[in-house]
């Protein structure tokens, strides 16, 4: 998939983050466009650590959470900003159920979920700069991590340009198995140490969603219609059973409108506070939206405390379902790639 260059006036700073606890280095990559936009991004899980963008008036806000430090990423229990893989589903039997054969799969208090008790967001990648407005995280996942069949070389490579952020996945494995990355990143458009995400409102083009556990399909929840644009506190305040029993929010698997494998719509978030917009692009044919229910007073960037809530994440994907239902499932052949795109634009309203 080719990316074309809108903007020249951009820069790479690399320098050490921090050390692991056996004592391996982590870099910190920053890319700058001008004074317009910018992100951090760290080798530890292909983290992005922080993007900064800019509000209505003109004044840079970091959208997203996260840590300060490499040994909050190692523990990282709530994913701020990581790749996930190798498959992001949730199993509560901590088995695939692949080719005749069960997997038993790393779990934590038996529930395995975005890949296993480190999967791809608690290993160091190592990242490389491809161009002034571009870096690549590559991580060598060998056959058997988690209980996963095959090795999977895996590369994530991140675009910073005048529109946004742009994330492109580009998987091979050895061996037919399973993959199915996303990124775990938290948005909040009035900055990450601004409180809870209840102004924003939210707008995804979905035709139905899928039970998390079952990959049975369902009926979009209770009392909303997410295809208008809707203030996000209002959706939390109609306490729908399937809601309720996901923390109070939502934390729910969208089938989006678009079932194709081009770049498209797949959700508006925007804050009336800072007048941010962020549109979200991609190739896959469904979404996970997470509003951060389960987020309990957890100390992140420059010591602020983030509280329920604090904000949404934007997890495109594949069908999880190993069964072929709409044509597009988690599978990789041996030699094949999985390649896929999501993009977060963002403009002021």
């Amino acid at each position: 998939m080719r990316f074309e260059r809108k903007e020249t006036n951009m820069s790479v700073t690399v320098k050490t983050f921090g050390h692991t606890a056996d004592g391996r280095a982590v870099r910190q990559f920053i890319i700058s466009a001008a004074e317009k936009r910018m992100v951090s991004l760290i080798e530890l899980g292909g983290c992005i650590q922080g993007l900064w963008v800019a509000d209505k008036g003109g004044n840079l806000r970091d959208v997203v959470l996260g840590y300060d430090t490499v040994a909050e990423y190692e523990e990282n229990p709530t994913f701020f900003g990581a790749v996930l893989g190798r498959l992001i589903s949730r199993m509560p039997d901590c088995t695939l159920h692949f080719e005749g054969r069960d997997y038993p799969l790393d779990h934590i208090d038996g529930m395995h979920m975005h890949g296993g008790v480190k999967g791809f967001s608690r290993v160091k990648w190592d990242g490389a700069v491809i161009d002034d407005n571009q870096v690549q995280f590559t991580y060598i996942s060998p056959d058997g991590e988690e209980g996963y069949p095959g090795e999977v070389i895996a590369k994530v490579l991140y675009t910073l340009d005048e529109d946004g952020l742009t994330i492109d996945y580009d998987m091979t494995a050895d061996r037919r198995t399973v993959i199915n990355p996303s990124n775990h990143s938290y948005f909040n458009l009035n900055g990450h140490d601004s409180g809870n995400i209840r102004s924003h409102t939210l707008r995804c083009p979905v035709t139905g969603s899928f039970n998390q556990l079952t990959e049975e399909r369902a009926p979009l929840f209770e009392g909303t219609d997410l295809n208008e644009e809707r203030v996000l506190g209002d959706i939390f305040d109609l306490h729908a059973p399937s809601m309720e029993e996901m923390g109070g929010g939502i934390d729910h698997k969208f089938i989006l409108s678009d079932l194709s494998a081009r770049i498209k719509d797949a959700g508006t978030l925007y804050s009336p506070a800072s007048g941010i917009e962020m549109r979200c692009l991609t190739t896959m044919p469904c979404i996970m939206i997470y509003t951060g229910n389960m987020i309990d007073n957890l100390r992140g960037k420059c010591g602020f405390h983030y509280q329920k809530q604090a904000g949404i994440c934007f997890e495109t994907m594949l069908f999880s379902s190993l069964h072929d239902l709409y044509g597009s499932v988690a599978i990789i052949e041996p030699g094949k790639h999985h390649r896929s795109r999501t993009q977060f634009l963002f403009s002021t309203r």
